[in-house]
């Protein structure tokens, strides 16, 4: 009875082992099937887990389908074969000169997470002005570091590519045909205009004299009692030539800034006598006996008069291909580097998007 007992347990165990190791097996063998190849090289889904798992959180997708999954995986592969033409573009620009200057990534590294406080953790010099010991302030700029490092190598890369799809373009080993940029034209055309753009003259009161909005204001109230523009204009322009100014400016959107003078400005026509409007501190072009530079104007409440107005229009095409043709450039030369590394995707290969989901509908990433 005993031994009979005995057998069970021994048969008992065998099974359980059985159904773990090959449980395990299977998992490990789901990890190795392959996805894509890079020229002799295949990726796996394991490879594109690992991807996922070294992604900063805040740029690692949410995976909700395959579309999703593929998109990662493209990302990847473009990746792999941008990397190696940096060397070869560094060796073709010579010594002393950079593709892309380490602190363009910091810079970008930081507009993109305006909200995370890191470009201020990265500057502090004292760990006691934020609550952190030296060692914690110094892994912290450890991390930040390594994002950058991140930024910079992409940049890099892009930087490779399109200095590589120039030259390409210049040799006509690149031909971009009229069909090209008809189609490119045709995604974008919404977003291909002229700014609207203004040019005035003013009646300026900076910002750092007394009362400057009253003393704009004393002067709109004239105008408008009767005295012309110009001949106001003349006045101060005699008693005080720093106080009138010719300038142009376009109303570009991406300026928050300016949002405020553009809500009075914009669609003035010529004529128009605006003000009081704030203007903010700005960069003025200036020409000198020939020679133009940027002058820095303070931040000043004017009274103006609008010399020349555009609105903004859709570019034509023969306009916009100077803004198209980077794009396709960038295109071709991807389609041909992945020709070059004979990439292949197995599409039917890839994961089930289920897999990154958890049970309360979160993404996740199999660890």
């Amino acid at each position: 009875m005993n031994t009979a007992r005995f057998r069970f347990g021994v048969l008992l165990i065998s099974l359980v082992l059985l159904v773990i190791t090959s449980g395990c097996g299977m998992i490990a063998d789901k990890d190795r099937i392959r996805i894509a190849k890079i020229n002799d090289d295949y990726v796996t889904r394991g490879d594109l887990y690992r991807v996922l798992r070294e992604m900063p959180d805040d740029e690692r997708p949410a995976i909700r389908n395959k579309g999703d999954l593929l998109h990662v995986l493209n990302t990847y592969i473009d990746e792999q074969v941008k990397a190696p033409l940096v060397p070869v573009v560094e060796q073709q620009i010579g010594q002393g000169k950079e593709l892309v200057p380490r602190q363009a990534a910091a810079q970008r590294f930081f507009a993109e997470h305006p909200d995370d406080n890191y470009q201020v953790m990265y500057q502090i010099q004292d760990p006691a002005a934020v609550d952190m010991t030296q060692t914690q302030l110094d892994l912290e700029k450890q991390v930040i570091e390594l994002r950058i490092d991140r930024v910079f190598d992409k940049m890099k890369a892009d930087a490779a590519v399109m200095y590589t799809a120039v030259n390409a373009y210049k040799n006509k080993e690149i031909v971009i045909e009229d069909r090209e940029f008809e189609q490119e034209y045709g995604f974008r055309k919404d977003s291909l205009k002229t700014l609207e753009w203004t040019k005035f003259r003013a009646i300026r009161f900076p910002e750092f004299e007394a009362d400057p909005l009253r003393s704009a204001a004393d002067i709109r109230r004239r105008i408008n009692a009767g005295e012309t523009f110009e001949a106001v204009y003349n006045e101060m322009a005699a008693k005080k030539p720093s106080s009138i100014i010719e300038s142009e400016i376009e109303n570009n959107p991406s300026l928050e800034r300016f949002k405020g003078f553009w809500m009075s400005a914009s669609g003035a026509e010529k004529g128009t006598v605006l003000g009081p409007v704030f203007l903010p501190e700005y960069q003025m072009m200036v020409e000198v006996q020939g020679r133009t530079s940027s002058r820095n104007m303070p931040a000043a409440y004017l009274v103006l008069e609008v010399l020349d107005h555009k609105a903004e229009r859709t570019l034509t095409l023969d306009e916009a291909k100077p803004k198209l043709a980077p794009t396709i450039l960038v295109s071709k030369m991807m389609q041909r580097l992945r020709e070059q590394n004979r990439v292949e995707i197995y599409e039917d290969k890839l994961p089930d998007p289920s897999l990154f989901v958890d049970r309360f509908g979160q993404s996740t990433v199999p660890m």
